[in-house]
């Protein structure tokens, strides 16, 4: 499955300093909700959570892989 990440989004997630990204998904793939962060804690509050640093490399498309 692929989510959809608006360009606003694309651009915070990729000049973040942060090793995680924390994320809910909508039903139509949207990325709904996110917080990008150094702690896992919160992740049970999120459906995913992946390395930031994967999440980068995907950017370009402007989708997630999940």
């Amino acid at each position: 499955m692929q989510l959809k990440i608006k360009l606003t989004d694309q651009i915070r997630i990729n000049n973040s300093n942060k090793d995680f990204i924390l994320f809910d998904y909508d039903n139509n793939n949207k990325l709904a909700a996110y917080q990008l962060t150094n702690n896992l804690d919160y992740r049970k509050r999120y459906k995913a959570f992946r390395v930031l640093s994967c999440i980068k490399k995907e950017l370009s498309n402007k989708t997630i892989n999940i």
